[in-house]
């Protein structure tokens, strides 16, 4: 890989990669009668509408999977019609309960435990092209980390390292670092500019986060991917984010584009003809983590709030986020 670069779709595919072998640990573990609910986070709504996977151990080797449109037992919410047709190709069955129909039964798989990789990376196909989670690192109740790894309750979005001075401190997403937050760390070679990469982005979001086999972290920034990487010729942290890979109308890219470079203090925004990428850079040779963590902060209030709209009016149909995924299908009934 050149120094200058990174390859997201590799990082992205490895994600998944690590989830389905995780979640494949997690299946063969069951023991008969348990159950485990894989939600599907949609930032901003309600839990009760969230949708989720349900996987339950019937017997003895054997482990049933269920996709749920959320809801409760009163009021479920189904899945939409194009969602169902998603779910028959990539191999789900329609729910099999009699004569009558029940809404809340879902479609479903039944597999043994030693085809638990199998069902696992059916569920991450699912999570990718059904519902829109464009990286494993959005999910929390399955992820490849070690029990010993997290430095907090569970993940959280990052926020300015001092607090957010119109509320909870708690709400920026930082924890306190105390003077190390401001200590000079000079940087001699790329190893260690990671490696202070890794320490920061660890206190922000309250676990370890990890670089992938290419020296790329995944992080996420409000609804959106980010991915960070310490170059590997020049002392600079880059960061990217995919925001939309498939645009639909080449002219509003185009304007949009202009538009966000005009005005944005943190990114510059590149269109190549087919793809939206947000990206910018931090000067490394002395690291300051108070530094990075602001500059992460900025860039991740500034992806979050240009995201919805960018994708909105320049996608079309293509258009996908974690706040509409289960959002009425403009296209269906």
């Amino acid at each position: 890989m050149p120094a200058f670069e990174f390859d997201v779709d590799a990082s992205i595919a490895a994600g998944w990669d690590r989830f389905a072998s995780h979640l494949a640990d997690l299946l063969r573990d069951l023991v008969p009668g348990a159950i485990f609910d894989l939600a599907v986070p949609v930032l901003g709504a309600p839990s009760a509408h969230t949708p989720y996977i349900r996987f339950t151990a019937v017997a003895s080797g054997r482990v049933d999977a269920e996709v749920s449109g959320g809801g409760s037992e009163d009021t479920p919410t189904p899945l939409r019609p194009a969602q169902l047709a998603q779910l028959s190709a990539l191999g789900w069955q329609a729910a099999d309960t009699g004569r009558e129909p029940d809404p809340a039964a879902g479609p479903r798989v039944s597999l043994t435990t030693d085809r638990a990789r199998e069902l696992s990376h059916l569920v991450a196909g699912t999570l990718e092209q059904v519902f829109g989670i464009r990286h494993p690192v959005f999910l929390h109740d399955v992820t490849d980390s070690d029990p010993d790894d997290l430095v907090g309750a569970r993940p959280v979005e990052p926020g300015p390292p001092d607090g957010d001075p119109d509320g909870d401190p708690s709400d920026a997403g930082s924890p306190p670092g105390g003077e190390d937050d401001f200590r000079p760390q000079p940087i001699t070679d790329p190893d260690q500019a990671t490696r202070a990469v890794e320490a920061a982005l660890t206190e922000v979001y309250r676990r370890r986060v990890r670089a992938d086999e290419h020296d790329v972290f995944t992080v996420p920034a409000g609804c959106v991917l980010l991915f960070v990487r310490a170059h590997r010729s020049l002392p600079l942290i880059v960061f990217r984010s995919p925001l939309v890979s498939a645009v639909e109308d080449a002219a509003a890219a185009e304007t949009e584009v202009a538009i966000l470079n005009r005005d944005s203090l943190w990114c510059r925004y590149v269109f190549d003809g087919e793809a939206i990428t947000a990206e910018s850079e931090f000067v490394d040779r002395v690291f300051v983590p108070v530094n990075f963590k602001i500059q992460l902060a900025e860039i991740s209030a500034e992806l979050d709030d240009v995201y919805p709209d960018l994708v909105r009016r320049v996608a079309g149909k293509h258009s996908r986020d974690l706040r509409a995924s289960d959002d009425p299908d403009p296209d269906g009934p």
